[in-house]
């Protein structure tokens, strides 16, 4: 009984150290913004992400803000060529620059910048702990 234990144990070994896999990756909405701006309302859950794809031009401005209920919701603005992958952990994993002052670490709930170059700018909406409701507010000039 002991060695069908153990052989138990030798044979799932491996399986222990697989990376976790999570859900399938979310649909990347693509979010067209006409001259009077575009709001997305939206739900994140706990440790989960939103994403949009926004299409922008060189040198034009870009601004962004989001209301949530407690100011629960944070979000990124990723330049273009941002890609999206599955991390080890199962959720999204974005590679890419964060535009100035938009990045994981300013907690951005509203900011402008220029976009350096024609493309897909990625947004990524982040919930601060639980649940969040948004509404995303996206200006191009």
């Amino acid at each position: 009984m002991k060695l069908r234990a153990i052989l138990l144990v030798v044979a799932l070994l491996p399986l222990a150290v697989l990376p976790a896999r999570g859900q399938p990756l979310p649909e990347i909405q693509t979010v067209a913004v006409p001259a009077s701006g575009a709001n997305v309302t939206g739900q994140v859950g706990p440790g989960g992400r939103a994403l949009y794809y926004v299409a922008a031009q060189s040198l034009q401005a870009l601004a962004v803000s989001i209301a949530s209920p407690g100011n629960n919701a944070v979000f990124q603005v990723y330049g273009p060529g941002a890609q999206v992958t599955q991390g080890s952990d199962g959720k999204p994993a974005i590679a890419g620059t964060t535009l100035t002052d938009a990045g994981a670490k300013d907690a951005s709930m509203a900011w402008m910048g220029v976009v350096p170059q024609s493309g897909l700018c990625l947004i990524a909406v982040d919930s601060k702990g639980g649940a969040a409701s948004y509404t995303l507010t996206i200006q191009l000039q």
